[in-house]
């Protein structure tokens, strides 16, 4: 046999009993992920005034590494900016640490339909500017850019590889006939802009391969994914609960905590065992205060002992994410650069992300990338 022909089959019998243990009833990962949005309409005038937010991440980052959690920041413009004009890169620092970076894009709610690749200009104006603080490869995915223009299409031409969220506003370039009955532009707009999308848990907790905005349905084989999940902000479930008007700076407190558990309880229950399922929520820029410490680490420890531990959801950053879901439909998780063989390169690859979290080299999908995955490679080898 060929050294070629050698190398082929055996990447066809490591897929083959990937296939035959995930055939055999294996859970699939359950991730767990977060965001803070770095709002187009937050503004730093004053080195005063970013110092003020760079606190707020110091803190945050620095709480959720005591508990093993990772953040992800999705960054706006202003944010950006604002990172080079005060000579403070946070969001390469927060790459450097171990959390997640993407692009937020606030634009589009309002606007008329563009052609994609009209549209996919806004995305790039922003990409830019973000892969310019931390590289391209670390900043894969974008939120928010959802209207009438398809924002699909317009995020893949900009190089994006997927999307971390999707709320209704999303509905706006679909068809009526692709939207729960009576959901007009102006009643998208006006009532139901940010609730989470796709409308079913069941449905919301599973990665949607789309090949354009004109509906939530998986294509499969489409390389752009939707990886969302979105079960809601921390720090406002109560409100939410009760129908009150949110305010700038909501209470947080236990019933939130509660209100949240109770949430990812029911994503947990939701998600087919067989299939990859993930969840986000978002902690808001305004929840990651001092002030907030006891309860914030009510939850991170709780999700800590009563989730992590357990086994029932993994940590991630977004990006990691995205790699986990990608190892696991390829049904070979020890081929880590996806070349049909395991050899050398994926080894390296396991190395280089050695006490790592989720993500690529977590070829066991415990959230680690230890001594379990390197043997888990060699017996593929």
């Amino acid at each position: 046999m060929s050294h070629k022909a050698h190398h082929i089959a055996s990447g066809m019998l490591v897929a083959a009993l990937a296939s035959s243990v995930f055939a055999g009833g294996a859970k699939a990962p359950f991730v767990l992920t977060t965001f803070t949005h770095m709002e187009a309409s937050y503004s730093y005038p004053t080195a005063l005034a970013f110092n003020s937010t760079a606190a707020k991440l110091h803190f945050a980052m620095s709480l959720f590494e005591e508990y093993g959690a990772r953040m992800t920041i999705e960054s706006e413009k202003s944010f950006a900016v604002a990172c080079t004009t005060y000579a403070n890169n946070l969001l390469a620092e927060a790459i450097a640490r171990g959390h997640g970076v993407g692009t937020h894009c606030d634009f589009g709610a309002n606007s008329a339909p563009q052609a994609p690749i009209v549209y996919a200009q806004y995305f790039i104006e922003n990409k830019t500017l973000i892969d310019n603080l931390v590289g391209a490869s670390n900043n894969r995915h974008c939120s928010g850019g959802m209207g009438e223009s398809d924002w699909v299409l317009a995020a893949k031409i900009a190089g994006f590889d997927f999307r971390s969220e999707a709320v209704a506003l999303g509905y706006l370039s679909m068809p009526m006939s692709a939207r729960p009955k009576g959901w007009t532009n102006a009643y998208i707009r006006s009532t139901v802009y940010h609730d989470n999308c796709p409308l079913l848990l069941a449905d919301r907790v599973h990665p949607l391969h789309l090949a354009d905005a004109l509906n939530w349905q998986d294509d499969a084989g489409e390389p752009y994914v939707l990886i969302g999940g979105g079960i809601g902000r921390i720090d406002i479930y109560a409100e939410q609960a009760a129908g009150a008007t949110i305010p700038q700076n909501p209470t947080f407190n236990q019933i939130d905590m509660n209100l949240f558990f109770a949430s990812l309880d029911a994503a947990i229950a939701a998600a087919d065992p067989a299939r990859f399922a993930k969840v986000v929520v978002h902690f808001a820029l305004a929840s990651l205060d001092v002030a907030d410490e006891a309860i914030l680490r009510q939850i991170l420890a709780r999700i800590r002992t009563d989730y992590i531990e357990t086994g029932l959801v993994i940590w991630a950053t977004q990006g990691d994410a995205y790699d986990a879901f990608t190892m696991w439909e390829s049904g070979m998780p020890a081929d880590l650069d996806h070349d049909g063989v395991v050899n050398a390169s994926d080894l390296a690859l396991l190395l280089n992300r050695w006490d790592g979290g989720a993500g690529i080299g977590d070829i066991n999908f415990d959230g680690h990338v230890d001594g379990a995955d390197l043997a888990a490679l060699l017996s593929a080898w």
